[in-house]
């Protein structure tokens, strides 16, 4: 079992952005199911600057995928929570789909783990009996959201070619 952090590819600095997502979208309501149904009739739109290229992953403020990530990832994990967003940018009259995901959150981490003393992960090995079946995935130890892939869908997403990810490995115990 191999397994990856995607990432934003950090090469790209001249990315869209959306302009004050963070303080529109609590990320604790995308955590439970009470607060997704809060946003379900919301619309969310936010406006870009026009100065960058559309990239397949924003990491932050909170993880975003276009249309053909998330194409992939409901090959792969059916049950991903999406919300819509729309970036609009006004100078060149385009708008461009993204959805926030919400992948289910795992208890995965195994105790070879190794913490920075400011309480954040260095290096995160998995427990691979607590994966169970999951392809897409968030790590429930991990105060900041990432989104953990296994090889079948990080194969997916480099035979795509998709622009602005990268996949970091991850240790999984005992392999």
């Amino acid at each position: 079992m191999e397994y990856y952090i995607l990432a934003q590819d950090e090469r790209i600095t001249e990315f869209e952005e959306p302009a004050g997502i963070a303080k529109s979208v609590d990320q604790r309501l995308l955590r439970d199911e009470e607060g997704r149904a809060a946003l379900e009739h919301t619309i969310l739109q936010f406006y870009t600057q026009g100065k960058g290229e559309y990239i397949e992953f924003i990491q932050r403020p909170i993880p975003l995928v276009s249309d053909a990530l998330k194409a992939i990832f409901e090959r792969y994990q059916p049950n991903v929570y999406y919300k819509l967003v729309v970036l609009a940018d006004v100078k060149a009259m385009k708008q461009s789909l993204y959805w926030i995901a919400v992948p289910e959150t795992v208890n995965s981490l195994s105790e070879e783990s190794e913490w920075n003393r400011s309480d954040t992960l260095k290096r995160p090995v998995l427990e691979p009996n607590r994966l169970g079946h999951y392809k897409i995935f968030r790590i429930a130890e991990r105060l900041e959201d990432f989104i953990v892939v296994d090889l079948d869908v990080a194969e997916s997403i480099l035979r795509y070619g998709l622009k602005g990810i990268t996949l970091k490995k991850i240790d999984v115990r005992g392999m």
